[in-house]
Parts: C-alpha cells; structure tokens; sequence
C-alpha cells in the first residue's frame, strides 16, 4: 500500500483556513457571490472554481474517485489534479496538485505552470509560500496588494479567491537553469510541493449549508 495522503487529509482544515490569510467580503448575495467567483474563470484544465461539472467529467470523477472527501463533497483525480466538489451541487470547491518528492527543477515546473496561468503572484511568504489574490475584478497586483497592507486595507480589496503554493524547499522563481544545476548537485534534497486553488467565501456558503 502507498503512504496516507497526506495533502488529502489536511484539504478540510486548508478549505478553512487558507484564505482567512488576507480575505473577507463584503456581504452580498449566494448568487451574486457565485457569479462573482465563476466569472474570474479561476481554474486549471477543464476545472473552474465555481462551475458544475459536465457529464464527462462527472463520468471521470465516478472512474477515479479519492479517499478522505469531507462531508457533503466527493473528490477525485484527473491527470494528477485533485478536484474536489460539492455533493448537492456538482460545484468545483477546490483544485490542489502535490509532489511529495519534487526535486528544485520540478519546483520550478510548478511555479511556471501557476505564472502562465495567473501571471505573477501576488506576494510571498517566507520564500516558500506564493499567493495570487483575486477579487470580482480580477487579479490582486503585488503593488496593489503592497499598498493596501501598508495602509491596513487589506479588507477592503474584496479578496473572494486564492491560488496558493507552499513549498519545503525555498522558492526561487527567476533563478536560471544552470544555477538550479548547481542547487541540485550542491543540495540534492527533495521536498513536498503542492498547490491548492479555492475560495474562501464559496467553501464557507458551503460549511454553512452543511451546520
């Protein structure tokens, strides 16, 4: 048998916690909430944050489904992506991929796959954590950002969704490739990675409906 999964197991408390880093919302509507969220097209693949399944993925959710969904969700995999969805409603919740072994180089493939995605994050943590922010406008800029965190504004950029990436090994997104060489020879180690794409105000409209 393969080792517990671990990033699996944690997904209820990060769908709790994981936006609560920068992001509340002014009260508005479920729906106007929802469209909000849909509209970004915040997503990976043929995922969207927000949007119902289709039959074909439906169909795959039901030929690769996962262990340890919370309750009230079912979650599945599709090409290394884990797509976690509300039962009642077939809405995509969350979207996470992981490397519990990933090398600098692999790292590095993620961070570049996230950025041709959503363009550069919108700040970092600790060198091993990056944050895209988004509110119903779109993307949260890292001057943006800076300066509301400045001012103690950071409520009112309306944050309503993240895309996170955490790393146990530092995050060096501009490094050249022959300087990842010299990591690797020099420094070898392996470490997990993963990133997760979710919003905190649909995972807790969510919670709710299941109290």
């Amino acid at each position: 048998m393969g080792r517990p999964n671990r990033i699996g197991s944690l997904i209820p408390a990060l769908l709790l916690v994981i936006i609560t880093f920068y992001s509340t919302v002014e009260a508005k509507t479920a729906d106007s909430l929802l469209t909000d969220i849909v509209s970004l097209k915040l997503g990976m693949g043929n995922y969207v944050i927000g949007e119902q399944l289709n039959n074909s993925q439906k169909k795959i959710a039901d030929q690769h489904p996962e262990k340890g969904a919370y309750e009230g969700t079912y979650k599945f995999v599709d090409d290394g992506l884990y797509v976690i969805v509300d039962k009642k409603t077939d809405r995509v919740l969350a979207l996470y991929k992981q490397n519990k072994e990933a090398d600098k180089k692999q790292l590095k493939e993620m961070v570049v796959e996230l950025m041709g995605l959503f363009d550069a994050p919108t700040t970092m943590a600790h060198d091993k954590i990056l944050y895209w922010a988004f509110n119903k406008y779109g993307a949260v800029s890292e001057e943006e950002f800076s300066l509301a965190k400045e001012a103690k504004q950071t409520l009112e950029l309306g944050i309503i969704a993240t895309v996170k990436l955490n790393s146990e090994m530092e995050i060096s997104p501009d490094q050249k490739e022959e300087e990842i060489g010299v990591v690797e020879k020099t420094h070898p180690g392996t470490g997990s990675v993963y990133f997760i794409i979710t919003s905190d105000p649909l995972v807790k409209e969510f919670m709710a409906a299941q109290q």
